[in-house]
């Protein structure tokens, strides 16, 4: 199953795909690794729903898309709860997508995917979520300045922000305590993760003034 996705990535300005059942979860990623399994599979609920929303209107429904400033969602149902997505640069080409999305859900329906139906991706060894009591020591101002980076990051990245930041905020409550005094860590982290000095630099402008109102108290 993963070399049938893989050939996704082959598309230009195609980042991966993901595959998910609303029973089982994620059948197969070839996703960044900061897209962990757990949060995919919300994702795929998510589209699901939208996809049988849109199936009540448009009864040839085939492909949905999401369209953000700086990527793209493209979906389409397997079968009845088992749903592709890929996620995309604005940039990428639409048709030829398409068209692999019909070769891909052509092999899908002749059952080639049965042998590795099982595929998953794991977790990443040695990672794991930080408590819920670390997290409920995070001070109601501090949660609306991280909601406020957050909405801000998604500016930046689209539909990749919400996994990109929770991903980047439990790794720095494991590494100390919650609190202002280490929010430059987790701006260097968001740095890493945006990979672009543009961006970091338009992501810093933008979380500027949410930063000094915190401070102002």
């Amino acid at each position: 199953m993963l070399h049938l996705i893989d050939e996704l990535k082959v598309i230009p300005g195609v980042m991966g795909a993901c595959i998910v059942n609303s029973k089982t979860g994620v059948k197969v990623t070839n996703l960044p690794t900061i897209f962990r399994v757990e949060r995919l599979a919300l994702v795929g609920q998510h589209l699901l729903k939208i996809y049988a929303a849109g199936r009540m209107s448009f009864a040839d429904l085939t492909d949905i898309s999401l369209n953000y400033d700086e990527s793209v969602v493209v979906a389409r149902e397997l079968e009845k709860n088992t749903l592709l997505f890929a996620i995309c640069d604005p940039s990428f080409n639409q048709n030829l997508l398409t068209m692999s999305f019909n070769l891909l859900h052509e092999e899908f329906k002749l059952g080639n995917f049965v042998d590795a139906a099982t595929e998953t991706v794991a977790p990443l060894a040695g990672q794991t979520a930080p408590s819920l009591s670390a997290k409920g020591m995070i001070s109601d101002p501090l949660k609306n300045l991280l909601k406020a980076m957050k909405a801000s990051l998604s500016k930046i990245l689209g539909p990749m922000a919400e996994f990109i930041f929770d991903e980047a905020t439990d790794l720095w409550i494991e590494q100390g305590p919650p609190d202002f005094s280490r929010i430059e860590e987790l701006i260097e982290q968001l740095d890493r993760e945006i990979d672009d000095q543009d961006k970091s630099t338009k992501y810093r402008q933008l979380i500027s003034s949410a930063l000094k109102d915190f401070r102002k108290g």
